[in-house]
């Protein structure tokens, strides 16, 4: 098989379904040789700016230094400058874009777009449906985009990957998608968040993003509504009163998002600007060692479709707080303290248990590091590729 997987959501750092596409083809390349795959750093209407860039390529920059040593993998017309393929994009008909594409057997879209294709098997992954559930907490754009591409996701996929049976569930009740045509796989954590962090390699990492020895409670997440800053924020206002905790900084790591003025202003009114840190999309490999420092990890997030930062927060041992709503007791087990997102007195009440009982610190760090061990990238790759052998010979 040829297979076009793409990644243009990696290329263009957005977050959670960027890892999850760049780590799928990462491990897809190192379990199977006898497919060829392509990935696409652009894809339908995703023209994420530097795509054709080695600095902007991460775990495949590789590619641009010996694209020789790949046997079985291409980077999709990287040649091409953006202004050439905007162009050729634009007038090509639907074969012609699968041409440009590189006339692959499978093409795996992983970011919710849903193409019309005449030769290829189409998967689909859906990750989640949270601008249906929680409109007001998306831009009117974004719920416009997801549901151009979704009105199809009944006639066009030859088969729908969802990350958690949450979303199938979401699916089959918004979209009525027949149970058979769905494949729950879960994502996976690489082993970079359970290799040991060197000191040496903590505080390099630290002091590059101005952490130094802080002391500090962890959020990795980009910046929107969903993910419950507001009362992330006000609570840690109100755990920082306490003389015992006043030492303390709220990290935020993750891309900007949106709809986030309300987050940033309640940061300046409560003058928290010196005890709030917003680090901004960081890189992957910088991520353990941020995860490895923090006194516990906070997620009360208000709906996820998986929730990949609490497995890696547990896979680099750390406590986990996260919520008891959604894929999130899916995916956490009994491995997290769990509460509900829209109760402060919930979450303060745990966040204090995490910083003031070191015995529930060190039992949810060998629960967190058991349950992260049963989520695999091998895994999501082996049954991923299964799907691609199954949609192609039925």
């Amino acid at each position: 098989m040829k297979i076009g997987i793409d990644i243009s959501r990696y290329i263009d750092k957005s977050g959670g379904v960027g890892i999850y596409a760049a780590n799928l083809l990462k491990f897809l390349l190192k379990i199977d040789t006898d497919n060829k795959y392509v990935g696409y750093t652009f894809f339908y209407d995703c023209f994420p700016e530097g795509w054709n860039k080695e600095e902007n390529a991460g775990i495949f920059s590789d590619y641009f230094r010996s694209p020789n040593i790949y046997t079985n993998f291409g980077m999709n017309k990287t040649s091409w400058s953006t202004s050439t393929v905007k162009r050729k994009w634009a007038g090509a008909s639907i074969e012609g874009k699968e041409n440009i594409l590189g006339n692959a057997d499978v093409i795996h879209s992983t970011a919710y777009v849903v193409p019309e294709l005449l030769k290829a098997k189409l998967v689909v992954t859906i990750h989640d449906l949270s601008f249906l559930l929680f409109p007001d907490l998306h831009t009117e754009e974004n719920i416009k985009l997801l549901m151009q591409n979704l009105i199809y996701i009944n006639s066009r996929p030859d088969r729908i990957i969802c990350d958690s049976e949450q979303t199938k569930k979401d699916l089959i009740r918004f979209f009525h998608v027949p149970e058979e045509r769905i494949k729950v796989i879960y994502l996976g954590v690489d082993h970079i968040f359970s290799d040991t962090v060197s000191e040496e390699s903590r505080g390099k990492v630290l002091a590059g993003y101005g952490l130094g020895n802080l002391n500090y409670i962890l959020c990795v997440s980009s910046i929107e509504p969903r993910k419950n800053f507001e009362r992330i924020i006000k609570v840690f206002g109100e755990i920082i009163k306490d003389e015992n905790h006043n030492d303390l900084i709220l990290v935020c790591a993750g891309g900007a998002g949106w709809k986030n003025e309300a987050i940033h202003n309640q940061v300046k009114e409560k003058g928290l600007e010196d005890k709030v840190k917003f680090l901004g999309y960081v890189e992957e490999e910088d991520l353990p060692p941020i995860y490895n420092g923090a006194k516990f990890f906070m997620y009360p997030s208000i709906y996820e479709g998986f929730g990949l930062p609490i497995l890696e927060a547990m896979a680099s041992k750390v406590p986990v707080l996260t919520s008891n709503v959604s894929s999130l007791p899916e995916v956490a087990g009994d491995a997290a303290m769990m509460v509900d997102p829209y109760s402060e007195k919930e979450i303060y009440d745990a966040s204090i248990s995490l910083l003031e009982n070191e015995n529930l610190r060190k039992e949810l760090q060998v629960r967190g590091t058991e349950r992260s061990n049963l989520f695999t990238w091998e895994s999501t790759a082996f049954k991923t590729l299964d799907v691609y052998k199954e949609v192609l010979n039925k």
